[in-house]
């Protein structure tokens, strides 16, 4: 358990980005009866794009001002009896913009997840997802941690059994996100990810994914305001590293897919890890 300890605060030092929201970041087998589950995700970008409406592309335009962001999200899970498990997310983040810059806990995720398909004999296992974002990251952090607002999300994730050294995962989730303020609401989103695995080993499966998300339109008073619509979309490599049964180690890197994406900023690449545990 020491050397265990210590090899985690040395990745700990790391960086990595998630490639979808953490909703969506496990898969559908479920954590055995009172089993605890433990992830850590390590991220880092730096925004390198906007998108410009009129050209409808993204561009570097004259005067961009980049955001950095170290993130260090803390997802601790618990089984239950029944086929549930409940989900907490802690994320953690360090932001600069210019000469500003902001660090400590966004918004809050909680959710909770219900195998409704879980025997090794079907062809496919699924699992049921309900959560919610809170509104704890700091009021006053410039650049934001979050948009404080609560949101509630419903999702679901599957994956195929084993064909050969071929596993692959559908995941996808609608978000009923809230408002920032009396006349402000953030617009609801839909986020998805893609995934396949390959098992090169017991131990080494690499794997490739395709993630991202389509976000409404902004209201203000009720109104939708125009160029506030936000459809986002990577490509991601994975490697999945098994060293002890307990414990998982996956590098990423990803990708924007710009051609198929619109809104908002993106990074030219974004980098990630994850550290998995389970016990017992």
């Amino acid at each position: 358990m020491k050397r265990l300890t210590v090899m985690m605060l040395a990745l700990a030092v790391l960086a990595g980005s998630g490639m979808a929201t953490s909703f969506l970041g496990r898969s559908s087998t479920m954590n055995k009866r009172y089993q605890f589950f433990g992830w850590t995700n390590f991220g880092y970008n730096q925004t390198a794009l906007s998108y410009d409406w009129a050209s409808g592309r993204y561009k570097t335009p004259e005067g961009f001002v980049t955001t950095k962001t170290t993130s260090c999200d803390i997802t601790l899970a618990l089984g239950l009896p029944g086929r549930f498990d409940i989900d907490v997310v802690a994320p953690l983040a360090m932001k600069a913009k210019d000469t500003a810059t902001a660090a400590g806990l966004g918004d809050l995720m909680v959710y909770a997840r219900y195998g409704v398909l879980q025997s090794s004999t079907q062809p496919f296992k699924a699992a049921l997802l309900l959560g919610a974002n809170l509104p704890t990251a700091s009021k006053t952090a410039s650049p934001a941690l979050g948009d404080r607002t609560t949101d509630l999300a419903l999702g679901f994730s599957a994956n195929t059994k084993k064909y050969g050294r071929f596993l692959g995962h559908v995941r996808a989730a609608y978000w009923f996100n809230g408002k920032t303020d009396d006349t402000t609401k953030v617009g609801n989103t839909f986020e998805y990810l893609l995934c396949a695995d390959y098992s090169v080993t017991n131990t080494l499966t690499p794997e490739l994914a395709v993630s991202g998300y389509f976000q409404d339109k902004k209201q203000y008073n009720g109104v939708g305001s125009n160029n506030t619509e936000v459809s986002q979309h990577l490509v991601s490599a994975l490697l999945m590293w098994k060293p002890i049964p307990m414990l998982v180690i996956r590098p990423k890197v990803a990708f924007p897919l710009t051609f198929m994406s619109k809104g908002s900023t993106m990074a030219n690449v974004y980098g990630g890890l994850d550290v998995w545990v389970t016990y017992p």
